[in-house]
């Protein structure tokens, strides 16, 4: 468990987790903390025992355990839950203008996909992360294949590709 900790320490946490942060408190103009990375409560935190920390694939076992008698409305035992953004449906209400101008799309053309990008975007809620890969590539081969600014909106970046088709 310490060698973990100390790889995620090392690694992760400098390198992506800490990088996220910074990037969007900067981005709002927000002050954010990380009390758990504080120079007294960390190495607090690496000296409990293993025990102290996960049990039944639960991690922060202590937090948890007294968050859980002191808050009890915290559902200190629920499992972690991601935040997956909305995209398929921001896609979906965007559906009419996106849909023809992906399938217009020289990167799209050229790979003879048309129907699975119909199907694709014919429910762009249940197929978001296939939905979202297709915009986004279709936006990457028009900045990056074919020099289209990637300056406004989606619509007017592929639109501005689709001519160049």
């Amino acid at each position: 468990m310490q060698a973990l900790q100390a790889a995620d320490c090392a690694e992760w946490l400098p390198n992506d987790l800490l990088v996220k942060l910074d990037r969007c408190l900067m981005a709002h103009g927000v002050e954010g903390r990380t009390p758990f990375l504080d120079v007294k409560v960390a190495p607090f935190a690496f000296g409990l025992p293993d025990a102290m920390k996960v049990q039944k694939r639960l991690g922060k076992w202590l937090l948890r355990d007294w968050l859980a008698k002191n808050l009890p409305a915290a559902n200190a035992w629920a499992k972690k839950t991601g935040f997956n953004p909305p995209v398929g449906e921001w896609i979906e209400s965007r559906k009419t203008v996106i849909e023809p101008l992906v399938l217009a799309q020289p990167g799209i053309v050229e790979m003879e996909i048309g129907d699975l990008v119909r199907q694709t975007l014919a429910d762009p809620i249940k197929n978001s992360q296939a939905a979202w890969s297709l915009v986004f590539y279709a936006l990457w081969h028009s900045h990056h294949a074919l020099g289209v600014a990637a300056d406004g909106s989606v619509g007017d970046v592929l639109a501005d590709a689709a001519r160049l088709g």
